[in-house]
């Protein structure tokens, strides 16, 4: 669906249900426990990765986009990995750059030998390359959905025919097949700018979600990029006159008065004339003229110092932070080759500065003019006052941004304020408080997202699931009890919730969660009234053994023996994994 300039910036995607149903993995397909926990030697981001290696090559092997039937094994294989990465996940983010044809894991780079003998990582890294990769970021706790829009990304090198990076057309996809699972994974609100790799300006991301970023890779260092900076305030003067036209000629002189000039008198003079010109930018709207004379003005403040005619810089910088004179500045952020030094003008200007971009946020029609200034608020790292008060607006869109926006910036006062919004009736402004107070991580944001389990949307109800795991750490280690989460466990019907909520039993560790996970893992053969017990999905099983060795390690050693005689071949296979 096309978006509105109402919506987000598309930072906030609608976690739109999966395109096929979870099932257990055929017995034949070797997987992953997805156990390793984030330890610093780097071998558990090297699993991560691994993961994400292992969900791409499955989904390249169903072939998404090739027209090809779905095979029921092959989806399951799939959605196994999946769970696999989802797993990872939880436990530690993805900080990956690819530099000079090798992979470094924040900021360690992984062995050669080890990408090459591993045929996933080997393929993976190819992968990066063909569509220009240069970082992969994923957040932990990352959505499956999110999971899977950058599997199926990833998967774009070796199925687009065409231009690079050209996302399937859904124009002739039968209902249920695999064109039309990645069709609806490309209509969520994650989006995707991989169209764009093949046109002239390279773009700033390849990808992006609430979760996941993909950037591009840099382009080789200009080898005069040294030389070419020392006439950078130079070509600032000169980029500024020839944006103004009509007063190109005074305001060059003007400017180069100002930046020759050896005492405060001669420099305030020459200040006088750009103001002059300035002000008449503004009454005629000029914005890409006033963007030249900031800039230029900037790169002065910084060559002057605490020189000579720094009272005269500082005096124009003050008339560039007038309102009008902001406005006209902010709409070009979206499209400044440097776009830096603007923001370092707008900071200047405090909290008016982030009501001209929340404004400006608000009416911008583009995603990527959105997106950057939702990035550029969010780096001022100002403007919480102003914020507040748009949570009590009107449009759910005006809400749902300054929700996203007070959790991107860790506003940690804003956890009160956000609270009620968990009742609000709109699913989009429930789903960005969720995500917004997960972020905040305090004891009333979790607290508050522990009532919300039972929220009638399931995204909802899986970052619910999260604050329950993530309780211990943010709240001095004060534990909530078990027993609600468990009930909602067994009235849960979204598969990706249920597994949450496993994984947060497990975090919990307390007497009573663990005794839940053990009988879901190893459940009693018949009940007190003599009736036989059906066991739960193996996937869930599995799930609930994973949570037990996160919680207990050895000491659930008993258990894992009995499971690896279970009837069900993929339990028995995932204990004989852990027990190993």
């Amino acid at each position: 669906m096309r978006p509105t300039q109402h919506e987000l910036p598309r930072y906030i995607p609608s976690m739109a249900p999966l395109g096929y149903r979870r099932s257990t993995p055929s017995s034949t397909v070797a997987v992953d426990s997805g156990m390793q926990r984030a330890i610093p030697d780097g071998r558990a981001a090297r699993g991560t990765l691994r993961a994400l290696a292992l969900l791409v090559d499955r989904m390249a092997t169903l072939g998404l986009g090739r027209g090809t039937s779905p095979d029921p094994d092959r989806m399951a294989s799939v959605r196994d990995a999946l769970r696999q990465l989802t797993s990872r996940i939880r436990e530690a983010a993805i900080l990956c750059r690819v530099i000079e044809g090798q992979f470094v894991l924040a900021g360690d780079p992984v062995d050669r030998g080890l990408t090459r003998d591993d045929p996933l990582l080997g393929s993976l890294l190819q992968r990066c390359l063909t569509l220009g990769v240069g970082g992969i970021t994923v957040r932990q706790g990352a959505a499956p959905s999110e999971l899977l829009t950058l599997a199926q990304m990833l998967t774009q090198s070796i199925l687009s025919s065409g231009a690079a990076g050209a996302m399937p057309s859904p124009s002739r996809q039968e209902p249920g097949s695999p064109d039309a699972a990645a069709a609806a994974f490309a209509r969520s609100d994650t989006p995707t700018t991989l169209s764009s790799i093949a046109s002239e300006a390279p773009p700033r991301e390849l990808l992006r979600s609430w979760s996941v970023l993909v950037t591009p890779a840099e382009p080789p260092r200009d080898s005069n990029a040294d030389a070419s900076s020392a006439n950078s305030l130079v070509e600032q003067i000169s980029n500024a006159a020839s944006a103004d036209e009509e007063h190109s000629t005074s305001l060059a002189s003007a400017l180069s008065r100002l930046v020759a000039a050896h005492v405060d008198d001669t420099a305030m003079r020459a200040a006088d004339a750009v103001i002059g010109v300035l002000d008449n930018l503004e009454f005629r709207g000029d914005a890409r003229a006033v963007e030249g004379i900031a800039r230029a003005i900037m790169a002065h403040v910084h060559h002057t110092g605490s020189g000579p005619g720094r009272l005269a810089a500082e005096r124009i910088v003050r008339r560039l932070q007038h309102r009008k004179t902001l406005e006209l500045v902010a709409s070009q952020v979206p499209y400044s080759t440097d776009r830096l030094v603007l923001l370092e003008l707008l900071a200047r200007a405090g909290e008016i500065a982030v009501d001209v971009l929340v404004r400006q946020l608000m009416s911008a029609d583009d995603p990527q003019a959105r997106r950057s200034y939702f990035d550029s608020i969010v780096s001022l790292d100002l403007g919480g006052t102003m914020l507040f008060d748009l949570l009590r607006d009107s449009r759910w869109y005006v809400v749902r941004n300054a929700v996203a926006l007070l959790g991107e910036m860790g506003v940690e006062s804003a956890d009160m304020a956000m609270l009620p919004l968990l009742s609000h009736e709109d699913d989009r402004i429930r789903i960005a408080a969720s995500r917004a107070l997960i972020r905040l991580g305090t004891a009333k944001a979790l607290a508050g997202l522990h009532n919300a389990i039972e929220d009638r949307h399931a995204e909802v109800r899986r970052i619910a699931a999260v604050s329950y795991g993530l309780t211990p750490t943010a709240s001095g280690g004060v534990r909530p009890p078990a027993a609600r989460l468990a009930v909602a466990f067994e009235q849960e019907t979204d598969e990706d919730a249920a597994l949450e909520m496993l994984a947060a039993l497990g975090k919990l560790g307390s007497a009573d969660a663990i005794q839940r996970l053990l009988r879901i893992a190893v459940p009693p053969q018949n009940t007190d009234a003599g009736e036989k017990v059906v066991p739960r999905e193996a996937w869930l099983r599995i799930a609930a053994i994973e949570a037990l060795v996160r919680a207990r390690g050895n000491a659930v050693l008993p258990a894992i023996e009995l499971l690896v005689g279970d009837p069900d071949p993929e339990v028995a296979a995932a204990a004989l994994r852990l027990r190993g």
